[in-house]
């Protein structure tokens, strides 16, 4: 694994890196914003209302895997990366709040947050970085990240139809660039086996904090609404059971933990599986981002369908 040495970076030669109290408050934000998306997608159960919802999970979720990723080459408990985790949770908070009028007139203000967490926090990085040689793939990532903020502005500007199509190309543009190394002209493309390098037990671990703040989050949601209820008839009773049942079955239960959802928490008590397989595979970064793309794609959406329920 190639490594270069930066005082914002983990130390990975001399310790294990773990998930700090910072990046579990960030995670709240997301937990916070796929809430948002379960109750637009409540409030528009029509085939256009899920396509909407499809494209603000799309972009709340790269937010989430960008930052991510981050915090996985930097160590979050030195001050300038603490700071910009707390700037990303000031404007992605807005953002999480602009989510159920994100296709009317909140539209610019979910876009323009988006795209300052996304461009803002890729200058920052490239500012710190200087001439490590980590700096020539975020350079790529903020010139990618360039390309779909005009699509996001300006989609939010049109709105109608025209917001619908621009997003949809704007995220299709965040989501695939990873693919291929973030190629630009002049600039080329990353190398994942060099600038990809990654922790494979702390992505892991952060899908698994996740999991449980998702967990804890719908479990909430469950009782508030068992609250609500002026009459506890039996089949209230047994919709928040079943409620609590299945939540449970999809996040901890150990009979399910050979699917990709339940593999997360699974394979953090065994020695040789998927931090250690991520982390030893000669291209890391490829490898760690199919697997948290996978494990991210079961566990927001098995979330989000959740909270329909409740």
């Amino acid at each position: 694994m190639f490594y270069s040495p930066h005082p914002l970076l983990r130390k990975r030669e001399t310790e294990t890196a773990t998930v700090s109290y910072s990046e579990l408050l960030f995670d709240l934000i997301y937990v916070f914003s796929v809430t948002q998306l379960s109750h637009y997608l409540l409030h528009n159960l029509t085939w256009e209302g899920l396509l909407k919802e499809t494209i603000l999970w799309f972009a709340v979720w790269m937010l989430w895997q960008h930052t991510i990723w981050v915090t996985n080459w930097f160590n979050p408990d030195t001050r300038p990366i603490r700071i910009l985790l707390f700037i990303s949770m000031l404007v992605g908070l807005v953002m999480a709040a602009a989510i159920p009028y994100a296709f009317t007139y909140r539209g610019l203000i979910f876009a323009v947050c988006y795209v300052l967490i996304q461009a803002g926090r890729t200058l920052y990085i490239i500012g710190v970085l200087g001439d490590h040689h980590l700096a020539a793939n975020f350079k790529r990532i903020m010139g990618w990240f360039c390309i779909s903020a005009v699509f996001w502005i300006t989609g939010a500007i049109l709105q109608g139809e025209w917001q619908i199509l621009l997003w949809i190309i704007a995220a299709i543009c965040d989501y695939t660039a990873p693919m291929h190394g973030f190629a630009l002209p002049r600039l080329g493309r990353s190398d994942s086996s060099k600038e990809w390098t990654i922790e494979g037990h702390h992505l892991v671990e952060r899908c698994q904090l996740f999991v449980i703040i998702a967990f804890g989050e719908t479990l909430l949601m469950t009782g508030a609404s068992l609250s609500e209820v002026e009459e506890w008839t039996p089949l209230v009773i047994i919709s928040a059971v079943i409620s609590f049942i299945g939540l449970s079955l999809i996040h901890i239960s150990e009979p399910t933990r050979l699917g990709m959802i339940s593999y997360a928490v699974f394979c953090l008590k065994k020695k040789n599986t998927l931090p250690n397989l991520i982390a030893l595979n000669q291209f890391p970064g490829y490898k760690g981002a199919i697997t948290e793309n996978a494990l991210r794609l079961s566990l927001t959406r098995s979330d989000t369908f959740t909270a329909q329920a409740d």
